[in-house]
Order: structure tokens, then sequence, then C-alpha cells
């Protein structure tokens, strides 16, 4: 019998098809509750695993996740809470990591179905929540005598809005959604709309003249980039950018062009410290001509702007 395992990474997602096959009978939730050492994912990273033996999210680079699926099966057919040691430390001497670190993770088979819900829907909504789990039932026997309460901090996914036009945009765009990121395109070109579309990206926004432009729907957790090289749109997506919480503001082009818009921008009246939440150029590697490269080079940026705004998620 082949067995699914579908590697989504975030809570919300895991969660999602966790209630999906609870409907159906009872599922696993699955927890790292530590690690030590250069493990691959941190403490609080989801699986969910069911009575046939599918799941989705891991727990490792390969090395645990069966093991944990196995254990997991078992705690749904015995009602016990169990709580496993990998890697250094752990009596699953046959289940090394190579990379000298420990691992411990939690399996609740009966996990509460309404907290695991309201944790979904609030990621689902875009807001952070924190998710605290009491593990009950019998622990098994040969591991840990007591299980705390279990709570973990989850904030909604990055999501990316790009107002461009041109190979730059399209790239990134391309590359995002490949990426599992939830990607917004505005562009002004009917052919590049086409194109967008044929690419597999779904959510295209046309714009028709700067005087008017779509309703702004970034949140606190959303990176906006402006590809354009056209003067006439700059201005007013970037003001509009501005006005709203993104927690990265991006512009392509030259150190000369972002000096020009800046000064536009204080022409206009817009105060210095909104200003400087614009990055510019953008990208981690400067003066990228491809846009491939380009793409790669301003991802990785944002995603790294991402992850510290995970860690002190105040201000925009």
């Amino acid at each position: 019998m082949y067995l699914e395992h579908v590697y989504l990474e975030h809570a919300q997602d895991v969660l999602d098809q966790w209630l999906a096959w609870r409907k159906a009978g009872a599922v696993a939730l699955v927890v790292v509750t530590a690690t030590e050492g250069g493990a691959v994912r941190a403490p609080g990273a989801l699986m969910a695993v069911s009575a046939a033996g599918d799941s989705c999210g891991y727990l490792s680079g390969g090395c645990i996740d069966a093991d944990v699926v196995n254990h997991a099966r078992q705690a749904l057919r015995s009602g016990w809470v169990e709580c496993l040691r990998y890697g250094n430390g752990s009596p699953f001497i046959d289940l090394p990591l190579p990379c000298g670190g420990a691992i411990e993770v939690c399996i609740l088979p009966e996990a509460d179905v309404s907290v695991l819900r309201v944790c979904h829907d609030r990621l689902a909504s875009r807001q952070p929540v924190t998710l605290t789990l009491s593990p009950s039932g019998d622990l098994g026997v040969g591991h840990m005598a007591e299980t705390n309460a279990l709570s973990f901090r989850y904030t909604p996914k990055l999501r990316l809005r790009i107002a461009g036009r041109g190979a730059d945009s399209l790239a990134l765009a391309r590359l995002a959604t490949a990426s599992g990121i939830q990607t917004e395109l505005q562009l002004r070109d009917g052919a590049e709309l086409l194109d967008a579309q044929r690419l597999g990206i779904d959510q295209v926004t046309k714009l028709t003249v700067p005087s008017t432009l779509p309703a702004l729907d970034d949140d606190s957790w959303t990176a906006f980039l402006l590809a354009f090289h056209d003067v006439d749109w700059e201005e007013p997506l970037l003001v509009q950018a501005l006005t709203g919480p993104a927690f990265y503001i991006g512009a392509v082009g030259s150190k000369t062009t972002h000096a020009r818009r800046c000064e536009k921008l204080r022409a206009a009246g817009i105060a210095e410290r909104r200003i400087e939440r614009i990055r510019g150029p953008v990208g981690l590697i400067p003066s990228m001509r491809e846009a491939s490269a380009l793409a790669v080079s301003v991802l990785a940026e944002i995603v790294e702007a991402y992850q510290r705004k995970v860690r002190c998620p105040v201000g925009p």
C-alpha cells in the first residue's frame, strides 16, 4: 500500500490537512518540542499522521520522519502520548542524526479539535497566534514521565505584491509562486497579463491609470516590490505602499534611480522616516542584470526581512 507524504511547511497548511483528515477519523499531531545543534526544523514544527499512515509536514531531512510516523500510528492505536528523543542522548541508537544534534518530538493522538481549528482560522485570517496544547492520556511506557503544556507562536505566511512590467516582474512572480508564496502581480500591459497567466500566476491585477490604483490590501506580513521603470507610476505606487503596513517595500533600479525617486517623494511632502522604509537598490547581490538572477537575489532579501519580522513582529 502506498502511503502519502506531503512536505507541507507552514503550520496553517499542516493544520488544514489535520482538520480535513480528522473528519474521517483519528489523526495524530506531532510537534517538535526541542532541538539541539543543526536541526532542519525549529521547535513548533508540525506533522499530521493519519491512522492509515499518510502524513503531511516534516521534522527532519528524512532521518527520523518514517520512524515518527510509525510511532504516531502506534499512539493512535494505544491512545498514549509519546515523547521521543532522537540523536544525541537518544535510546534509538540505530537512528543517528548526521548533524550530531538532537530532536525531541511529542506525539498527540487526541489533540483538541477546537483548539487546532481556532489556530488554523486565525492564521488563515492573517493574524499571529499562540497555540497551547495540554497533552492528555497515558504516556507510553519507557518515555518521559511528565509532559507539560506545549506552547508555540505561529505567524501568517509571507505574502508578496509586485507592481511592474517586463521580465523582472514576471521572473520574481514565477519564482515566488513556485516557492509557495502567495503572490499578487499588478501589471499594466495586456500582453504581459496573458504571459503571467501562462506562467501559472493566478492572482494578476490590471493597472489602468496612475491616478486610480487598486485598493491597498497589504498587511504587516506583506512585502511590496516596485518593478517599474516608468516615472509616472513610481510615485503613486510608492506613496500608496508607504501608507500601509507592509514589512518590506523595495524598488528595482540603480543607486541613481533610487536617489531620484526619494527626491521626488520629498518634493511631494513625504516624511523622511517614511522614505527610509524603501529599499533600493534591491537584492542581496548588487547589480544583477539577468531577470532570473535578480529574482533570486530579491526574493532572498525579502525572505530574510520576513524572518526578522517573525523573530521581532513589532512595527511595519
